[in-house]
Order: C-alpha cells, then structure tokens, then sequence
C-alpha cells in the first residue's frame, strides 16, 4: 500500500494483525521515503542527510494493541526499535531509533492523527541525530501514513 511520505517495504505485519489467530505478534516490516519526503528530510537536515531506508520487527500481544485501540483517545503503542540505513554524502550509515506511536481515536473508532514517537537515535551524531528525529516526528506525511495503517487494522479487529 503506498501512502503519502513512506512506502512500505517488505511488509509482513499487515497478515499478521489481520489474522485473529495470532496473539503473538513478532513480524517484519520496512519503508522508504518518497521522493518529496526525501528532498524535504535533504533540506531539514542542512544537507547532510539525503535518503532514509528502515526496517523494524515489530513485536507485540495482539491482545494488548486491540485493548489500547479500543480505548479511545490517545492510544500508545509498545515502544520498537527501527534499524534504517541513512544515505549521508552518498554513503549509507546505520542508525538505530525507538519508534514509541501514540495514534489518536476519535469516538466513531477511527484514527485519526498519530504521533511517531522517534526518540534515542543512535549512528550519527548531535545535532544531526536530534534534526532527523524531529524532522521524522514532525513530517505530515509519515503521521497520515500511520494514521491510515491504522484505519486498515482498525476495522478488522475483534469488537471485544
């Protein structure tokens, strides 16, 4: 499913919530950014920092994430960790972030915004680690990416 801002890379997660057999969830996904994304991450960060590569394993109770999407309101999601590759000057460098989402639910059950959480990146130094985690955290496009993710999940899940 290509969404605004990131496209998603050898996504295994998405069967894996759709299955309501799986209580543990343990699955791969990964991303890219778009070309606007990516010219617009170049520019936030002075230059240095050109494209962005992520893959994570995500790793959760499926019990508990249908919990906290049923809750309502300001739902936040197990911390994970994101390994990307960073092209800086052409070269790609690893960096490593913990991605902690808090996805907002209006009354109706829909999200409805999203924060990304990025926080502790590692692989570059401050302050362009500091300039990339902001720059992600605040990106539009990556929110309604997460956002819209969600409102995949959403309706497929058991209405306990």
């Amino acid at each position: 499913v290509e969404g605004p801002g990131v496209v998603l890379e050898g996504d295994a997660c998405r069967q894996v919530f759709d299955n309501p057999k799986a209580e543990q969830i343990a699955c791969r996904t990964g991303f890219r950014l778009d070309p606007a994304t990516r010219s617009r991450l170049e520019s936030n960060s002075f230059g240095f920092v050109s494209d962005l590569a992520c893959s994570a394993v995500i790793t959760a109770k499926r019990s508990e994430v249908v919990a906290r999407l049923h809750a309502k309101g300001d739902v936040a999601l197990p911390p994970q960790e994101v390994r990307c590759n960073l092209v800086s000057g052409g070269d790609p460098v690893p960096v490593r972030f913990h991605l902690a989402p808090v996805v907002r639910i209006d009354a109706s059950g829909r999200a409805v915004d999203a924060r990304l959480g990025i926080r502790d990146l590692t692989g570059i130094p401050e302050p362009l680690a500091t300039a990339v985690a902001e720059f992600l955290n605040n990106d539009a496009g990556l929110r309604r990416s997460i956002v819209s993710a969600a409102n995949e999940i959403l309706p497929n899940l058991p209405r306990k």
